[in-house]
């Protein structure tokens, strides 16, 4: 019976002692993780910013190599972005040249959303600005194509909103 009764106080006393170096065991393994998650986000950011470093430089050369200015030309420019949701690398063109077919300081506005890399296209956007100098000055507007994956739109802000799902993430 006394032997039993130590084998009970020993146990009681190791459980006691793993229970406590349980909790230390815990802190520590608490600690660790807090710290692996911390590097896992500084990982992840740097290969995020390394995406988007790449989209952009890619996104350059493909419109060097498709798009260049003549005298026609009255602003030609492009923005990218890396889309994380979606793993791609997507850009918008947007052209302005005069209007050859209109009166003097017509132009038209062509905007188109691609993916760079497989070079597909997403959308277009065209908006005629034809110049009325008689009776009195005046711009009309006139939106020809207006479309964003299949999604028709009316208008520029049309556009940019309907685009924006593939600009923003």
């Amino acid at each position: 019976m006394a032997r039993f009764l130590s084998l009970q106080v020993g146990l009681v006393f190791l459980v006691a002692a793993t229970g406590c170096d349980n909790s230390d065991r815990i802190a520590r393994l608490e600690k660790q993780n807090q710290e692996l998650q911390a590097q896992v986000k500084k990982t992840s950011a740097a290969a995020e910013y390394d995406l988007q470093s790449r989209c952009s430089n890619e996104a350059r050369a493909w419109f060097n190599q498709n798009w260049s200015s003549d005298t026609n030309t009255l602003l030609l420019h492009f923005t990218n972005h890396y889309n994380k949701k979606l793993n791609k690398c997507f850009i918008i063109v947007e052209n302005h040249r005069k209007n050859l077919y209109l009166s003097d300081g017509s132009w038209v506005n062509e905007i188109t959303l691609r993916e760079v890399q497989e070079n597909n296209q997403y959308g277009t956007f065209r908006e005629d600005h034809e110049v009325i100098l008689k009776p009195k000055y005046h711009v009309e507007e006139k939106t020809g194509d207006c479309a964003v994956n299949g999604k028709t739109c009316k208008s520029l802000n049309d556009f940019n909103q309907l685009s924006s799902e593939y600009m923003n993430d």
